[in-house]
């Protein structure tokens, strides 16, 4: 399986000339972290020494009188010391560098500062879409309310797509977070309705997967008692550990090969997708209101409706994320291939404008049927270019015969019916 993404390039051939790109949006996973919790101990060390931020932090600390905050703060160097039990009321601090659980990593930040200048070479240095230096009106950046997925993105823009020569002393990065429990970059379980459905399709999931969990269970016998959906550690927080590890570096035991891992992530895969994939009620309510965002942002530059809202200046939207983000957007688009999405793994939705020639734009503009008609969306994952299901008819896609190049009526329709017009009401069931 992979553990890390391929990133996206910039070859000459895919970027036709008689197009011309109007707007981008990018869905990435947070790039490499340590596990989310303390598991396998007998094979992955519990600390690793692999996050040097947390030796270079700084506390914003506010002026205060009496009950009054003033409006000046002050940056105070701050360390974050990782400190574990270790019985008989004795505790251990490690050195400052070392990861609390979920943290993105040095290799992580590397991983997302290469997404970020891949993303650099296409869309500033080749296409000269994207500013040469920091324009703050010309992006949009949201994340879920999680450290990893917001210093993936700090990283990502601040180091590799606007690295230090790009961006002047007043460079703010502003990113935007939600309530987690209005959240919509993951099947987010305040739906009701949503873990109803998850629950059911589990029990199913459980009784197919059964096969498969008995030969893991027996491979892995000396680590741990059993391997399900539901034991301790189950088998995804098994995977996540074990992928975690050898995204790192760690050298696992012979026995824990990659037919294992394969084993493993099929199965966890199934567990957290396969209902999506499944069930267009499932897949409605876990990503659908997301989709309906990347949509709607890509119809309102077409429209021009873009300056009510004050995005006339937007070029990109960046959505920082999870793999649970990543694999039901794809679900979504039809194009998932079961595999689980790899940290720092990426979704590009590219809008392209037919460019006219000069000489018919008048008497074109005679017969023009909608403010769509010239306009194309392409997906890119990682470093491939998607051909959606949605798109493969004659009249669906660019008159060249280039299938991966949608007509945005075409892409609006193959999304349209998974993207709910009430997610609330309908979560309620």
């Amino acid at each position: 399986m992979a553990i890390t993404a391929a990133f996206p390039k910039a070859n000459p051939e895919d970027y036709p000339e008689n197009l011309e790109l109007k707007f981008l949006q990018l869905v990435h996973r947070h790039g490499e972290r340590t596990p989310v919790r303390k598991r396998l101990e007998t094979i992955v060390p519990s600390i690793w020494d692999m996050c040097q931020a947390n030796a270079q932090m700084f506390a914003v600390i506010a002026s205060v009188t009496g009950n009054t905050v003033k409006p000046t703060f002050t940056g105070v160097p701050l360390r974050r010391l990782v400190e574990t039990e270790v019985g008989d009321g004795k505790q251990v601090t490690s050195p400052a560098g070392a990861c609390y659980y979920g943290q993105l990593t040095n290799v992580g930040r590397a991983s997302v500062t290469r997404l970020g200048a891949s993303l650099r070479d296409i869309y500033v240095n080749r296409l000269k879409f994207l500013p040469e230096e920091w324009d703050e009106k010309a992006f949009y950046i949201r994340s879920t309310d999680y450290n990893r997925t917001q210093e993936s993105v700090q990283q990502l823009v601040s180091a590799g797509l606007y690295p230090p020569g790009t961006r002047d002393e007043s460079f703010t990065l502003k990113i935007r977070t939600r309530d987690p429990r209005d959240d919509n970059m993951f099947p987010n379980p305040s739906c009701k309705r949503l873990r109803q459905l998850t629950r059911d399709f589990n029990k199913t999931v459980a009784e197919q997967c059964k096969p498969k969990l008995e030969k893991i269970s027996e491979k892995m016998r000396t680590y741990v008692p059993e391997v399900s959906l539901d034991s301790h550690p189950s088998a995804n927080g098994i995977l996540d550990t074990l992928v975690a590890a050898k995204a790192h570096g760690f050298h696992l035991p012979p026995d824990i090969d990659d037919d294992l891992l394969e084993d493993l992530a099929d199965v966890v895969s199934h567990e957290w997708f396969a209902g999506a994939m499944q069930s267009k009620e499932i897949s409605r309510l876990s990503l659908g209101r997301l989709m309906g965002d990347i949509r709607d942002r890509m119809v309102r530059k077409v429209n021009g409706t873009d300056k009510q809202v004050g995005e006339e200046n937007l070029k990109m939207a960046i959505y920082s994320g999870h793999d649970t983000t990543v694999a039901p957007l794809l679900i979504i688009l039809g194009v998932f291939d079961k595999r689980w999405p790899p940290f720092t793994s990426s979704i590009l939705f590219e809008l392209f404008k037919e460019k006219k020639p000069e000489s018919s734009s008048w008497f074109g503009s005679l017969w023009k049927k909608s403010d769509d008609e010239d306009y194309y969306v392409r997906v890119r994952y990682q470093d491939k270019i998607m051909k959606l299901p949605g798109c493969a008819d004659t009249g669906k896609h660019h008159p060249n015969g280039d299938k991966s190049l949608c007509t945005l009526a075409a892409f609006r329709e193959a999304v349209d019916n998974q993207i709910p017009k009430d997610w609330a009401e309908e979560c309620k069931a």
